[in-house]
This record gives C-alpha cells, structure tokens and sequence, in this order.
C-alpha cells in the first residue's frame, strides 16, 4: 500500500494505492465536498484494503477529490464556485480546480474501471447511476455491482464517469444516502458492501463471492416531482418503495403530491420548506430494459 499526493501549489490531494497490476479500479469521493457519506465509506475502504494481504490488480482510492469543498462542507470548490463533477476532463474556473480535475483524470485515464461515490439526499435511497443502456460493457459492469437498483443516467458530460464512459471505460456512481455535510453511517457501510462486493465481482480482491442481490432492477432516467404549492413537504412513502402512478408521494401546503410514472421512489423532500415548482421527489420509472 502506497499513499500518494497530489501535489499543488495551493492544496494536496491525498490518494491510496493497493496492489499491482490488471485489472485497475479508481473509486473516488468528495468531489462534491457537503456528501460525507462516501468520503466514509471511502477511508472504510482504506482501512480494510489495509488489513487484507496480496490483491489480483490494484485499487485507487480519492477520499476526498474537492479538499477544499469538504474542509468548507460546500458542493462546489469555494474558490471558484465550480461544480467539479461539470468539468471533466479539463476542469474550469480557477487553476486549482482545473489541476485537480485534470490529475484525477490522469488517474482514471489509466483505470479498468471507475466507481464514484457520491450522496442523493438526506432523505434518499441508494443506487447505481450509469450509461447502461448505450453501452453493454457498462450494462456489464452493473452487473458486478452488488445493489438492487440501477437507473440510467442523463449522461450530463463533463461528469468523472459519463467522461470516462465515452472513453470506453466501464463507470458508474453509487448515490448514497447523506447530503449537506451530513453522513449516514448506517448507508455508509451499506456503500461499503457494495464496493466490496465490486471488487471481488471484478476480481481484485479474493472472498467468498458477491453479495446476493435478490433482484436487480433497471429503471429509467429519473422523473423530477415538482411542488404544486409552497410549504413544508410531508412525506407519504418512504424511499426504496415502489410507486404506482397516481400514487400519493407527500403533500406540499395540504396538497397532494402524485407520481406521474410506475417505479421507484429515490427521494423525497422532508424537514425543509419548499416552494411552488421546486422538485420535492425523484422517481426512476420502470425501464423495458
């Protein structure tokens, strides 16, 4: 095990090497410096990669790729207010978020894989974002990835793993439960599980076998519910549950909130104020495939 730096003149971004060799897996965190739940999970990772003897390829670990973000607890780099996940793979804004960028691209560039490890919300449920219906190899790849639910993402370029998709690398996120410099440890040890079972699906790490996922679903790109009024949301469903259409998801100033698709419920809003048009849930429809 190696710890390494990225060194600049303004900031260091610290990252863990383990093993040698074919195949490689990048799992970043923290590029989005207010979701701690995977910054968690992340130095979980650390230490057990730490207490196991000889891997068949190597890990890359980036706790943290937004240092200065996470130190301030801010999406952005509070430097220059850039989104880092909106910038890859040259970066933008300042010169310190472009040479983080672009450093974490060298690395990924050189990977077999990437997962990155990012937070939906504080009310939220857990799942793999990823390009799965344009490309087979990441349909492939979801699919050593040990959770029940994978949605399709938007493909927004400028992302870590929508540029390292279209680079024929195999990547995905895993939106975890956490948001606004809060952490679940319950659902960070979830994502850890879940890293875990990667690395054995991919063949890094020795063990015995994947964790069983009762039933995998692909779902499509997520549907925004907006507010119909404004107020305080309260929730009807929890979220992980499946959703009919026309099902009651919470109501917003006395008026109820209604899924315009069948599938399931990612988030919903809770213990906030929203206003009229503002998304109060977000549902991944049942996909064909």
């Amino acid at each position: 095990m190696g710890t390494s730096y990225i060194e600049l003149p303004e900031v260091r971004v610290k990252y863990y090497v383990f093993g040698s060799g074919e195949p490689r897996l990048l799992v970043t965190a923290g590029i989005h410096g207010d979701e701690v739940t995977g910054v968690y999970a992340a130095y979980r990772l650390i230490e057990y990669l730490r207490s196991l003897g000889t891997l068949r390829g190597t890990v890359v670990v980036v706790p943290v790729v937004n240092v200065l973000g996470f130190s301030a607890r801010t999406r952005f780099n509070p430097v220059d207010y850039v989104d880092m996940n909106r910038v890859f793979p040259e970066g933008a804004g300042s010169v310190v978020t472009r040479r983080i960028v672009r450093a974490v691209w060298e690395i990924a560039e050189s990977s077999s894989y990437v997962i990155d490890l990012h937070c939906a919300g504080l009310n939220s449920y857990q799942y793999v974002l990823a390009l799965y219906e344009e490309f087979p190899r990441v349909r492939e790849f979801t699919e050593l990835i040990p959770w029940d639910t994978v949605v399709e993402s938007t493909g927004l370029r400028g992302q870590l793993f929508v540029e390292a998709t279209h680079r024929g690398i195999p990547s995905a996120i895993v939106e975890t439960v956490g948001g606004d410099g809060y952490y679940s440890e319950e659902w960070g040890e979830k994502l850890l599980e879940v890293v875990l079972g990667l690395l054995r699906g991919v063949g890094i790490a020795e063990g015995p076998g994947q964790p069983r996922v009762a039933h995998r679903t692909y779902y499509g790109k997520l549907v925004q519910v907006k507010a119909p009024a404004e107020g305080f949301p309260k929730p009807a469903v929890n979220p992980g549950s499946s959703v009919r259409e026309g099902d009651v998801l919470c109501y917003v100033g006395g008026y109820p909130v209604t899924s315009s698709v069948p599938g399931k419920l990612i988030k919903v809003s809770k213990g906030t104020y929203v206003f009229e048009g503002d998304s109060v849930a977000s549902v991944a429809p049942l996909s064909r495939g």
